[in-house]
């Protein structure tokens, strides 16, 4: 699913006029998406993620190091977290997936002397307030409904190639009043 997911997000980032770049490596882990793009203010740069899930059993971000003692036994353990260690855990997985050094100089390698803006597309989650406490980072918090409806109503002329074919079904779909 998440391939299918990025690849849905990555065409919805070339018809906005971005060239985009799958799968930078950050050693062990992976940058999802990197977008850049022309405006009249100069190069514009995203970095996205995207977290597409239909059924969530868990968080978005695991525990806080800081929180797992007495607490539970895995950091990705689904049992009910309190506001203060989702504060705790959502600080963490941001800077595991958008500011650490790794990122940071992912980015840079990929293309220097550029100012980011962080985009994290999301499907269903557990808890809604994950998705407040992300946005409270400066980060876009984008549902993934609203990359499928902007899909069909973003200009042909800005197509990508990889997700062509696949938004072009979601296009057919929502064209016939199934969606």
């Amino acid at each position: 699913m998440a391939f299918l997911a990025e690849t849905l997000v990555d065409e919805w980032l070339n018809r906005q006029g971005y060239f985009t770049v799958r799968g930078v490596r950050d050693g062990v882990t992976e940058i999802d998406l990197l977008g850049i793009r022309h405006s009249s203010n100069g190069p514009e740069a995203c970095h996205v993620e995207v977290q597409a899930s239909f059924r969530p059993v868990g968080y978005i971000s695991p525990i806080a190091k800081e929180d797992m003692e007495g607490f539970a036994t895995s950091r990705t353990s689904a049992k009910a977290r309190t506001e203060v260690m989702l504060q705790a855990s959502v600080a963490a997985w941001v800077e595991k997936k958008f500011t650490s050094r790794r990122k940071v100089a992912a980015r840079e390698q990929a293309w220097p002397g550029l100012s980011w803006k962080f985009i994290f597309v999301h499907a269903v989650v557990r808890e809604p307030l994950e998705l407040s406490l992300i946005a409270d980072h400066g980060i876009t918090v984008v549902p993934f409904h609203t990359v499928l409806h902007q899909l069909k109503h973003v200009s042909a002329g800005h197509r990508g190639a990889a997700g062509t074919d696949i938004s072009e079904i979601v296009e057919y779909f929502a064209e016939h009043g199934i969606g």
